[in-house]
């Protein structure tokens, strides 16, 4: 597999060395040495995204991803993914000739969406929502029909229950309250539109096949990361 994929990860340190290992079993090969290669950067201390947002302060988060995308680039990544969704919201502030290496999270939700186009309830942290990161993107009138939104206080729930998880909380809970919300949104889906949803899907894993399906942009990244590499699976971040 030629090229090599960067992981800006840390935002939590838990999803994103979680999408490392789902990115290496879903591409097992022989010999070894035909796997991907990847540069993960994973830095906790970058400021928290939801509370920038809020307080309408996001310059110092702009500055910091700029930084962590230019030292991937300069380890010799070819193309990045950002193991954050809130975090998409400040790239439009990053120099283009960076955001240009950029897989986009949210497009890949949104041709995912589209491929297989159902009622799902979109989950993501409060700071996402407040940013209105979907409804601003380019394609949000294809997307908007298959779209539900939690309303308030389960919003507030979601929210926490994702803190909990970046503290290391087991996700089978948090999984059998997301059941809850599917009749009561009537919604045959979820969009984990937070990274830190991906440690869900070793949850998801045991449990039998059932009508409701999941799509997160982090396993979609990791299972087509040969074709992301090649330029073919998601759109350049350009704008």
């Amino acid at each position: 597999m030629h090229g090599r994929l960067g992981i800006l990860g840390g935002m939590g340190p838990l999803a994103s060395a979680e999408l490392l290992g789902t990115l290496y079993r879903l591409n097992l090969v022989e010999p070894e040495q035909e796997a991907p290669s990847c540069i993960l950067l994973s830095d906790p201390t970058f400021p928290d995204r939801t509370e920038a947002i809020l307080a309408g302060s996001t310059g110092v988060l702009a500055r910091r991803l700029e930084q962590a995308l230019q030292c991937l680039l300069d380890q010799g990544a070819d193309r990045i993914v950002i193991a954050c969704m809130t975090i998409h919201h400040v790239l439009p502030c990053v120099a283009e000739p960076l955001r240009r290496k950029v897989v986009s999270l949210v497009d890949l939700m949104v041709d995912e969406i589209l491929a297989a186009p159902r009622r799902r309830l979109l989950l993501a942290t409060t700071g996402t929502r407040t940013a209105r990161l979907f409804e601003s993107h380019e394609r949000w009138y294809q997307i908007e029909p298959w779209l539900a939104f939690p309303a308030g206080d389960d919003q507030q729930t979601l929210h926490e229950w994702i803190y909990r998880l970046k503290s290391g909380a087991p996700g089978e809970e948090c999984l059998c309250w997301i059941d809850t919300l599917a009749d009561r949104y009537e919604v045959q889906g979820f969009l984990f539109a937070c990274t830190e949803l991906h440690l869900l899907h070793r949850h998801l894993a045991t449990r039998p096949p059932g009508p409701r399906d999941v799509i997160d942009p982090l396993w979609t990244a990791a299972r087509d990361v040969g074709k992301l590499l090649e330029n073919s699976l998601g759109r350049i971040q350009s704008r």
